[in-house]
Formats: C-alpha cells, sequence, structure tokens
C-alpha cells in the first residue's frame, strides 16, 4: 500500500492547496503570477476536507507535474481550481491544455505499471487513486473536447466543517 496509513484529518483544503502549488512551483522553477503556466484559482474562505496533508501533497504534485509535463508553455496552461459543491463535497481539478489523451491511453491511467513515458514506472495515477479511495475521494479524468484545457483531472473530497470537536486542525 502507498505511504503510511495515516487516518484522514480535517484540514483546509484552500491553505494546504496554496502551500502545496507554492512550494512546488518554487521547486521546479515557475514563478506564480499573472503569465505564470500555473493558474491556481481557490476560495477565499477556509473550505475543510477530510484528507491526510502528506496523501494529498502527494496526489496533488503528482496532477501538478503530468499536467505541467503535457502542457503547452503559455501562460495559464495548468489551471488548478478548488471549490466547495452543494454537497458536503469538494472538488479539486487539474487541468492542462495540451493534446487531449487518446482514448488507448486513457482506458489504462490508473491502472498500475502503464506509462507513456519510457522513463515512466505508471504508478503516479494509480498511487494517486489509492490515496484518495483510503480518504473516502475520488479521483477521475473527463475530457473537455473544444476548450482549451482539454485534459481534466478531478478530486473529489469529503467536505467537513473546520469545527469538529476531535480533529486535528492544520
Amino acid at each position: 500500500a502507498p505511504g503510511s496509513s495515516a487516518p484522514s484529518r480535517t484540514l483546509d483544503a484552500c491553505a494546504e492547496v496554496a502551500a502545496i502549488c507554492s512550494e512546488w512551483a518554487r521547486t521546479v522553477g515557475l514563478t506564480l503570477g499573472s503569465e505564470s503556466r500555473l493558474r491556481v484559482l481557490l476560495p477565499s474562505a477556509a473550505v475543510g476536507v477530510a484528507f491526510d496533508p502528506d496523501h494529498l501533497r502527494r496526489v496533488l504534485i503528482n496532477l501538478l507535474e503530468n499536467g505541467l509535463r503535457h502542457a503547452s508553455n503559455g501562460s495559464g496552461a495548468v489551471l488548478l481550481t478548488l471549490e466547495a459543491l452543494d454537497a458536503p463535497l469538494v472538488r479539486l481539478t487539474v487541468a492542462s491544455d495540451g493534446p487531449p489523451i487518446e482514448n488507448e491511453v486513457e482506458a489504462h491511467l490508473f491502472e498500475p505499471f502503464h506509462s507513456t513515458r519510457s522513463r515512466g514506472t505508471g504508478l503516479g495515477l494509480y498511487i494517486c487513486r489509492e490515496l484518495c479511495v483510503r480518504h473516502g475521494a475520488s479521483i477521475d479524468y473527463m475530457r473537455r473536447m473544444g476548450e482549451r484545457h482539454a485534459n481534466v483531472f478531478q478530486v473529489v473530497m469529503r467536505r467537513e466543517s473546520m469545527d469538529t470537536p476531535g480533529r486535528l486542525h492544520l
């Protein structure tokens, strides 16, 4: 099983995602801002989710790296959004403007050891799915033909109140 067996905790997805994106952008040499290849759209208020922060980091970094690898060099080529849905759910999407993933590849995206790169292990998206399932979340791919960001990966997590008693808060 990937990673530790840490239980879900209530964390502020806005703060976590902002910190992960900022740290990752520095690591890969991206300057965040209006001309950056990465555009991040987060709600202004805290949004509580049930997830382990290290596991969220692993999932998000994998999606960001895949998105950037296959995106154009234009500003906003990778678009990350976080939104609270009507149901007690939160959706995190990472969309890129690269060519749509081919049907043959899409059918195997979340399978272990399937990679389109000669040096890839084929474990990234498989581990992402396993970590999401561990925390009651889901991860899926959608193709949006005719839109700039045609490749969309979405993670849907359980929304939780930031005031839940007995939970760890970050």
